[in-house]
């Protein structure tokens, strides 16, 4: 009885995740956006960072940020979860920890401002406060360009990160550039940045998490991710960090048909 359970919603979830990736698929189609092309950054001068973990932001698009703020680019990051794993969790240092070790992560990516919104890690949810809270962020930086996981990252607090982004864009007149970054999912990119000059200090920025990288080895990762993208890329580069970048329209109706 119990297999005939876990068959049911295995199937269930199979059929769920082969609709998503159809409906990824046919936007990618209707964008002409399956071959990546360098990314044009000359015109980014403020940028806004959602970062479900306080390490999300330097495993996934840190080398990117780093060009970006090095070249005087403004940024504010939102980091939503605390590394705690429910409210009763009593580990409250684990979330000093993890608060302590973004801050310092964001000052060696060169991030002026964090916000903290402390939910717990596989809880957040897409509720008007959050909602509302990264409204306020796009109304009050307007930024060029927002930096989020993509829809079908393998994560809940990744894939609902994206979710939230699009309701508030959904409610904010300004516009700006989506630029959806790979963690635990890949992408199928339209878009990558040649972080080579970029990739010793990513890793030092990545390096200040030690409470998750003595667990994963998230260096390792990340080195063979952006290795990966670089050899694919046909570029003469070393390093590389794929994006799915899309206008705040497309976005939105991405979110929509996912």
């Amino acid at each position: 009885m119990k297999t005939s359970i876990y068959n049911y919603f295995i199937n269930l979830y199979r059929i769920k995740r082969d609709g998503i990736i159809g409906s990824y698929y046919k936007i990618l189609r209707s964008l002409n956006s399956t071959t990546p092309s360098l990314l044009n950054l000359d015109n980014i001068n403020k940028i806004l960072v959602l970062a479900p973990h306080p390490d999300d932001d330097a495993v996934g698009c840190g080398g990117t940020l780093i060009r970006l703020t090095e070249k005087g680019c403004y940024g504010e990051t939102v980091f939503f979860t605390n590394g705690r794993k429910n409210i009763t969790d009593e580990r409250n240092e684990i979330a000093e920890i993890r608060r302590s070790e973004a801050l310092r992560g964001s000052k060696k990516i060169g991030i002026k401002n964090s916000h903290f919104l402390n939910y717990c890690d596989s809880r957040l949810k897409q509720d008007n406060n959050v909602v509302d809270f990264v409204l306020s962020c796009l109304n009050d930086l307007k930024p060029d360009m927002v930096f989020t996981p993509f829809f079908i990252d393998n994560h809940p607090d990744h894939t609902k990160t994206a979710k939230i982004l699009a309701l508030a864009a959904n409610q904010y007149n300004g516009d700006f550039l989506c630029c959806c970054y790979e963690l635990w999912s890949t992408l199928t990119p339209n878009y990558i940045v040649d972080t080579t000059s970029f990739m010793e200090k990513k890793i030092a920025a990545i390096k200040i998490h030690e409470s998750q990288t003595k667990e994963t080895d998230l260096v390792d990762l990340a080195k063979g991710l952006n290795r990966y993208r670089a050899i694919a890329s046909g570029q003469p580069i070393q390093y590389a960090e794929a994006f799915f970048v899309a206008s705040k329209k497309d976005f939105i109706k991405m979110s929509k048909s996912l």
